[in-house]
């Protein structure tokens, strides 16, 4: 032992439990670095196990004891082995619990045109963001504007893909063959994120990993049902590619979002996953999940990109123009940085802002959830639940810009046309 008085011994041992380095605490007993450091070994606080019991610890002198303390070591090294390789597996959901390749497919753009003969190739994108399944919108809070909850949601997303299915079936021009593939984009946004908000957490209907499997079933029944739809029309099955982006309602983690490991530490890439799973049956479905926020991609040669809305370097602000004007800044924002990256991008899908509208450089989406709270507290321009579809032609651009509306009349008034309007009178003056 060293030897110091019982002051020396109280300060050192109380600063090291401080966290101060030795040449601190040295200098404020006024002993050697060399003595702090052997007091410190002694009564192990250096992280270190004092003498006496090193020395025990190490006595070779029973055979018996020391054979049983190396049999112990190794299976405690075997059980240490065991437990990293199973951490492995659960982290690696993909692999081992959906059965699919340990990482997602990547884009690969292929910014191709035609020879300029025949009808040129048509792309149809349906783009699905901000669902919010398990959101709880309350009729009596939004002055019976709109309703929402889990059961709505799934009757919303039915509706989306039953239209989208129309669309290119019965009511797709009959001049036109097959559409060459139809995008089906993910945007973000697709659970409402149990417990990211306080007022959410006290509303929102199931836990996130429910949330999770709803939203997943839904959207992977919708895909189905619009692959066997198109396969009936033109007597062949038509390509379909889902591609996905994370939000910020569906981050795992809490405070403001995060710009490392956005996609891993995501709910929406677990529905991507799961609807992934659901559907690699069908071999002309194919899946697409980018490793950041961003996918870049092409709609028959057009240079697309699809975010969710929230990290467009475009603020929130909305003004008495609306969100539009952060819309259209954003978009132009996304055009200019990904040029200078030497990435082109002709059209901009995005969301996050629950505004349905077109941009001179992409398309904003609307929302699953429709006209809520928090739209009502901030006077927002209460715009019915409704998602993106569009035709491109490969060598005209955009053909067509399908707005569908998701709701239905006993889900708010804002869903009953003009019925439910005050009407001017054109009835004779007297």
């Amino acid at each position: 032992m060293v030897e110091l008085t019982t002051t020396q011994r109280r300060n050192i041992e109380a600063g090291r439990q401080a966290g101060k380095i030795h040449r601190v605490i040295a200098a404020a007993t006024g002993v050697s670095v060399d003595k702090v450091r052997r007091h410190l070994q002694d009564v192990g606080q250096d992280g270190r196990i004092p003498e006496s019991d090193r020395r025990a610890s190490t006595d070779a002198s029973d055979p018996v004891k020391l054979r049983a303390s190396q049999d112990e070591v190794h299976r405690l090294r075997l059980a240490l082995r065991d437990s990293e390789r199973r951490a492995s597996e659960a982290e690696n959901h993909r692999e081992h619990v959906l059965g699919l390749s340990p990482q997602a497919a990547q884009l690969e753009p292929k910014f191709l045109r035609g020879d300029g003969r025949g009808k040129g190739r048509q792309a149809v994108v349906l783009h699905l963001s901000d669902l919010h399944v398990g959101e709880t919108v309350n009729r009596e809070e939004v002055s019976g504007v709109n309703y929402y909850d889990i059961a709505v949601a799934r009757k919303r997303i039915g509706r989306m893909f039953e239209t989208a299915s129309t669309l290119t079936t019965s009511a797709w021009p009959a001049s036109d063959g097959a559409p060459d593939v139809v995008y089906v984009l993910l945007g973000g946004d697709l659970i409402s994120g149990h417990g990211l908000h306080p007022e959410h957490a006290e509303t929102d209907g199931g836990t996130a990993f429910e949330q999770v499997k709803y939203a997943a079933e839904y959207i992977s029944a919708g895909i189905l049902r619009m692959h066997l739809a198109l396969k009936e029309k033109f007597k062949k099955p038509v390509y379909i590619r889902v591609i996905s982006v994370v939000g910020n309602h569906g981050r795992a983690t809490f405070g403001k979002p995060r710009t490392k490991l956005v996609s891993l530490q995501s709910y929406d890439t677990l529905v991507a996953d799961f609807v992934e799973a659901s559907l690699r049956h069908v071999r002309t479905i194919s899946h697409f999940q980018p490793r950041g926020f961003d996918a870049y991609f092409d709609v028959v040669g057009w240079p697309a990109l699809l975010t969710h809305g929230d990290r467009m370097g475009s603020g929130g602000g909305t003004g008495f123009i609306g969100p539009m004007a952060a819309i259209i800044k954003g978009h132009r924002k996304i055009v200019d940085t990904e040029y200078r990256q030497r990435r082109p991008v002709r059209w901009v899908f995005s969301g996050h802002f629950h505004t349905t509208g077109v941009s001179p450089f992409g398309f904003a989406n609307g929302s699953g959830v429709g006209f809520g709270e928090f739209a009502k507290s901030i006077r927002a321009d209460p715009e019915p639940a409704q998602q993106n579809m569009i035709v491109f032609h490969e060598r005209l651009g955009m053909l067509r810009w399908h707005p569908i509306v998701l709701g239905a009349k006993d889900e708010g008034t804002i869903y009953d046309g003009s019925h439910a309007m005050i009407l001017p009178s054109y009835g004779a003056v007297a």
